[in-house]
């Protein structure tokens, strides 16, 4: 149901050791996107490039043990971007990114695939791939190409000190809103882009062209916007160890909920009324929840989540017989 296109990246994550030691995880927003999907049991493919090295070979591993289907990602002998991670006292991430020659920076569009799946209904694009070239140019003619087939989904997750030019950066930005039915964005997000309030900026990425815009708040919670609707929920409320990932598992499961609503074309989603898209959101706010209470980008399964919140995976198929406990069943 969902593609994820985009970098795949080792995070060097402080290590519980000593202040100065890392640890080497994957990741990446798409990458971390792809996970999330596929532990809610959703049919997840990635499309990408990665290192034939160990280091590669813990992304891959990673993918195939959360159940992703792998078959479009591509493999060279060009290094993996790194992407130094530090947190502050709250648990937010800063990062500093080493890409130069990697592979997922040199997606090209010999890399991608002739044809995605039909049973694809979900493109996911994002982040730092469409900010260096050549892969920003490979994705935006997938997207190009896709954009009146599949729905769109884009995660911006701006990462300023890779941005030269704000000016073009915007001008893509847009772009790629222009083909997206979805934009899942967070307020620093939109107010780094456009200067304004971040509900402000929603009214423009709206007037774009997507269906749904989507806009996460860390602890403030997140909102969905329509045409018709604005819904908003507060964030749950847990002991955060880190937020690594916890954007990219929201978006993961925002589109695992729309799907397991139906929704499989433009129509759909302009359709779906208050209790539907509440319902969405609060299954994609509880899986980012639950991933702030792991180190690093490690989102949950299907069957976790029931048992933190039952009512957030009601709309899940078969989820009272296949994924609660026993006890929980009437």
């Amino acid at each position: 149901m969902i593609a994820a296109c985009g970098e795949s990246l080792i995070d060097m994550v402080p290590s519980e050791q000593g202040k100065h030691l890392f640890e080497a995880c994957p990741g990446g927003c798409p990458y971390n996107s792809a996970i999330a999907a596929a532990r809610l049991s959703v049919p997840t493919w990635f499309i990408g490039k990665t290192s034939k090295d160990f280091l590669g070979d813990k992304i891959v591993a990673k993918l195939r043990d959360s159940g992703v289907d792998t078959s479009f990602l591509v493999r060279n002998e060009q290094a993996v971007t790194l992407a130094f991670v530090e947190r502050d006292a709250n648990g937010n991430a800063k990062y500093a990114f080493y890409s130069a020659d990697a592979a997922d920076r040199f997606f090209m569009p010999s890399d991608l695939p002739a044809e995605l799946p039909e049973q694809v209904v979900f493109l996911l694009v994002g982040s730092i791939s469409l900010v260096e070239e050549p892969s920003c140019s490979t994705i935006l003619s997938l997207i190009e190409r896709e954009h009146l087939h599949r729905l769109i989904s884009f995660d911006p997750n701006v990462r300023p000190s890779l941005i030269h030019s704000k000016s073009e950066y915007r001008s893509r930005f847009e772009w790629v809103c222009r083909h997206s039915a979805i934009v899942k964005a967070s307020d620093s997000d939109l107010e780094w882009i456009y200067g304004i309030s971040a509900e402000a900026a929603v009214k423009k990425v709206l007037a774009l062209g997507p269906e749904l815009v989507a806009l996460t708040k860390g602890e403030h919670g997140s909102i969905l916007f329509t045409e018709k609707h604005r819904l908003e929920l507060p964030a749950v409320q847990v002991k955060v160890v880190d937020t690594i990932g916890a954007g990219d598992s929201f978006h993961a499961a925002l589109l695992a909920g729309l799907g397991w609503l139906k929704v499989r074309d433009r129509e759909g989603l302009a359709s779906l009324d208050e209790d539907s898209l509440r319902a969405a959101l609060r299954l994609a706010t509880t899986v980012a929840a639950i991933d702030c209470t792991k180190r690093g980008a490690e989102p949950p399964t299907l069957h976790e989540v029931a048992v933190f919140d039952p009512e957030a995976v009601r709309i899940a198929p078969g989820f009272i017989s296949t994924f609660l406990p026993k006890e929980r069943i009437c």
